[in-house]
């Protein structure tokens, strides 16, 4: 009985032994992984909003690198849609995802943050080719293949690459059901082909970002759609129509000054404008276009249609290079007068055979065979300037993009900030105290507006 005592004894000191080796290594083991492996972004069935000290600002910001997100399965939303008489060849997303960069996958994917006053919302997707015109005015333009319209004398043409989002605020609903279950599917009030870009009851924010009408000047336009229609928020808005009368045939009533366009986004930091393609600093357009057609394809030095004959019929290049690039827009209107001035082939016609009117009307016409832009842009005010905007956008991207072959361009990434609360009636208002998740939908434009694929519902989290 000693003798089992003696080695029960025992047997319990060599238990506790055992335990103290194992809790040691263990604690050994806890020392060794204190320092936990570094994070990696994880897809996620919602867009989580992580909470963040430090705000990620910029679209390269240490955060997004590591940060979760949403992987979009793009489908199409609209397609088959035209513009009204007057605008061409400005439907690049007409098939939907078939036409949409070629029919390569966008790979859309979202990802967010927040603090305690603003969302961060990153979009990145694919696509090849920067589109950046919207309705540019061409004299004489090619024909769209997809429509009948005559595009004789001025015509709108050329679209832009943009992505949008819609959020409920309040209960908005159509044909096609709430936004509640059918998200921004509800803020159209048609079952086919878009007739009505609204709901048909409630009203819902969307957040626009357009290559051509909002990227220039640091914003996405913040518009509100509700049962009358789809309209701008309150306060001036940053892009206005370059129209010289009331519809897309009227021609253009400005064109750059030539005083460098340099301006304040709305992140606060500057930028300059290209004139190849965006209007801010402006002066009245002058000359008489037809006159000035007449004069570019007259007989002229002796030479049958003398500019036509160097340049070809549309500018398009012939025994001298093309001028029917944006390119010309770089040049302002006194330039290009000095610069006929001095060609050696043009100086004794130009000098001695044109009026100074009939001067204005042929850099009218080289204008018109180019592309004077569609919309001049402006500081947005008010509830217009809700939503700032960054992206990897440069401006040597968008020199290249004149020439596509040098188009170094293969994926958007765009950077939304906007404050949780706007107080604006026209605007969803992110209460997190009230509500953590918010259903939204996505869409995206390839060279077009109407046609769009993307996501009809999602939902953004706030972890």
């Amino acid at each position: 009985m000693k003798f089992i005592m003696l080695h029960t004894k025992y047997f319990r000191i060599l238990c506790l032994l055992l335990v103290s080796l194992v809790f040691m290594l263990s604690c050994e083991k806890d020392y060794y992984y204190v320092t936990p492996p570094p994070r990696v972004s994880t897809a996620t069935s919602t867009l989580e909003a992580s909470y963040v000290a430090n705000t990620p600002l910029l679209i390269n910001s240490a955060y997004w690198n590591t940060a979760d997100f949403l992987k979009v399965t793009a489908a199409n939303m609209n397609t088959q849609s035209l513009y009204s008489d007057g605008l061409v060849n400005m439907t690049g997303t007409y098939y939907g995802i078939t036409s949409f960069n070629g029919g390569k996958d966008p790979g859309l994917t979202l990802k967010a943050a927040y603090d305690n006053n603003k969302l961060y919302l990153l979009a990145e997707w694919n696509d090849s080719e920067i589109d950046l015109s919207h309705s540019s005015w061409l004299y004489g333009g090619p024909a769209d293949p997809l429509k009948t319209d005559s595009v004789s004398g001025w015509t709108s043409q050329r679209n832009n690459d943009q992505i949008a989002f819609a959020f409920e605020v309040d209960a908005a609903s159509s044909i096609n059901g709430t936004f509640a279950n059918k998200g921004c599917a509800a803020s159209c009030h048609s079952a086919g082909p878009l007739t009505f870009m609204h709901p048909a009851a409630g009203k819902v924010d969307i957040w626009n970002w357009s290559l051509a009408r909002s990227a220039p000047l640091g914003y996405a336009i913040d518009m509100v759609a509700d049962q009358n229609a789809l309209t701008d928020d309150s306060g001036d808005k940053m892009y206005v129509r370059n129209v010289n009368g009331t519809t897309d045939r009227s021609g253009p009533a400005y064109e750059w000054n030539g005083v460098t366009q340099s301006v304040t986004v709305g992140s606060g930091t500057t930028s300059t404008l290209a004139p190849e393609f965006y209007l801010y600093n402006k002066i009245p357009f002058t000359g008489n276009i037809a006159k000035g057609d007449s004069i570019y394809h007259s007989d002229v030095l002796n030479k049958p249609g003398h500019c036509a004959t160097c340049h070809g019929a549309k500018g398009e290049g012939a025994i001298n290079s093309a001028i029917n690039s944006p390119a010309l827009n770089r040049k302002s209107r006194s330039t290009l007068m000095q610069n006929m001035e001095n060609v050696s082939d043009m100086t004794a016609y130009w000098n001695n055979n044109l009026t100074s009117s009939d001067k204005d009307d042929i850099i009218a016409y080289l204008r018109g065979l180019c592309g004077v832009p569609g919309y001049y842009l402006q500081t947005p005010t008010g509830s217009n300037a809700d939503i700032v905007t960054t992206s990897n956008i440069t401006p040597v991207q968008i020199i290249n993009a004149i020439i596509p072959v040098t188009n170094v361009h293969t994926k958007y990434k765009v950077l939304f900030v906007r404050n949780l609360k706007t107080n604006n009636s026209d605007d969803i208002q992110l209460n997190l105290a009230a509500n953590r998740t918010y259903k939204f939908g996505v869409a995206l434009m390839d060279n077009d507006g109407p046609n769009h694929i993307g996501s009809l519902i999602e939902t953004l989290t706030f972890k």
